[in-house]
This record gives structure tokens, sequence and C-alpha cells, in this order.
């Protein structure tokens, strides 16, 4: 007798409560990994902050005021940029990339746009597909920037697509299905032009980071400051090219 006889027939069959499952688990990563990118970038921009307030320490009197009064242009500068931003995922935002597409705005059709962008036209968009939409936006937004710093322009793309996630998503799988975003094309959210908040303008908590750096251990703190001081003899030239403009 075949052992297999005595296998019922409904043993092999994939049911719903099983996509469940798999979509729970499919979620809970896609969680689990934004939770674990998001705390290290934050450890990344508090050592960055730190490795450039180790920098002015390190600098005389005249060099720090003139680097200060670089560090105030460029944050203007972000600020200016962030100002031109389009919020992710409203109208504007996507008509933006459908004309970078080669059409019209006017022409704007949802389904097409959203077939166009699912590369392997399994009907859904995933991280990878929806971050390439915000590429663009993003890349205006350093344009012209003296710190462009990868590290933040992905931590950028990464936010807008939760943000876009978040507004989209209505079954909570982490990934927007064609009908998702059709849907949502039809929605007051779609016109919305809310202020969108950069990671190029965002400000640490001074407590927070006071307890960062109280709490680095000896080698944290000799890595860091080794980096400042290469970062002071980069910006030594900066420094020298600001002279004649500010005296």
């Amino acid at each position: 007798m075949n052992m297999e006889d005595n296998i019922p027939e409904d043993v092999y069959k994939f049911t719903n409560d099983d996509l469940k499952h798999l979509l729970k688990e499919r979620q809970e990563r896609l969680k689990g990994m934004d939770e674990q990118r998001r705390k290290q970038f934050h450890k990344y921009e508090l050592e960055k902050e730190l490795k450039h307030k180790m920098m002015l320490r390190a600098m005389n009197e005249y060099d720090r005021n003139v680097q200060e009064a670089l560090d105030e242009e460029e944050k203007q500068k972000k600020l200016d940029h962030q100002k031109k931003m389009k919020h992710p995922g409203a109208k504007s935002q996507i008509e933006g990339v459908w004309e970078e597409d080669g059409f019209d705005k006017d022409t704007f059709n949802p389904k097409v746009f959203f077939q166009m962008h699912d590369v392997d036209g399994n009907g859904e968009w995933d991280p990878y597909e929806l971050e390439a939409i915000f590429e663009k936006e993003v890349e205006e937004l350093f344009e012209g920037l003296d710190d462009i710093d990868e590290e933040e322009k992905a931590e950028e793309v990464a936010r807008m697509r939760e943000h876009v996630i978040k507004h989209i998503d209505k079954n909570g799988d982490g990934f927007v299905q064609r009908d998702e975003f059709i849907e949502y094309t039809k929605s007051p959210d779609f016109d919305a032009e809310d202020p969108w908040e950069s990671v190029i303008n965002s400000s640490l908590d001074e407590a927070e980071f006071a307890k960062f750096e109280k709490d680095l251990n000896p080698e944290e703190k000799k890595r860091l400051e080794e980096e400042a001081m290469k970062e002071k003899k980069e910006k030594s030239t900066d420094c020298d090219s600001a002279l004649i403009p500010l005296l």
C-alpha cells in the first residue's frame, strides 16, 4: 500500500488561512527591517553631528567662525530646497513622475501609471518599485547642496515609501496593490499638498545627544575623533575659499 493513500486530499491545498499567514509574515518582516533601518540611521545621525561638533571644537576661533557661517548658509539652502518639494504620493508629485515618463500631466491615467511602474508585472508595487517613484524628487532635494549625504538620501526615499504605504496600503501587507492605488487617486488624500519634513532638516534632541556623547566607550570616541580630524582637514579648503566673501 502507498502511504500517500492515507493522506487526506486537502492536506496539500493552499487555503485562505495559509495566504493570510504568509502575508502577515511578509508584513512583519518588512516592519522589522524598517525598524532596524530607522535605528541604524538615527545612530548614524548622532555620530555625524558629534563628529561635526568635535571638528568645530578642534578649530581655532577664526576657522570655527568661518565654518559656522558656512553651516548656516547650508542650513538655509536646505530649508529653501525643502519648500520646493512636492508631497510624496500627492497628485503633483505623481504627475511629475508621469511627465518624466514622457506624458502630458493632463493625460494622467492611474491604471497606466501603475502598470508602467510595476516592473515585475505582478499587480503590486513592492518597496523597491515604490521607492523608485521618489528617486527624482530626492535627487532634486539634494541637488546643489554641499552636504550630499548618500545615507540621508536613502533614508529620505525610505521615509517617503513608508509615508505613502501608510495612506494607500489598506490590507496592511506593506505593498501597494493596483486597486489600492487606483482608489487612492480618487480620494482627497491624493490632492493634499501638506508640507513635507525632510530628513535633511530634522533636528536631534539635545538631551539625547548629550547622553549619546557621554555614554560613548573609548574605542568609539577615538574612532569618531579620528574621523572628525579628517573632516577638519577636508573642511579647511572650504573655509579658505570662503574667506574673501566673508571679509
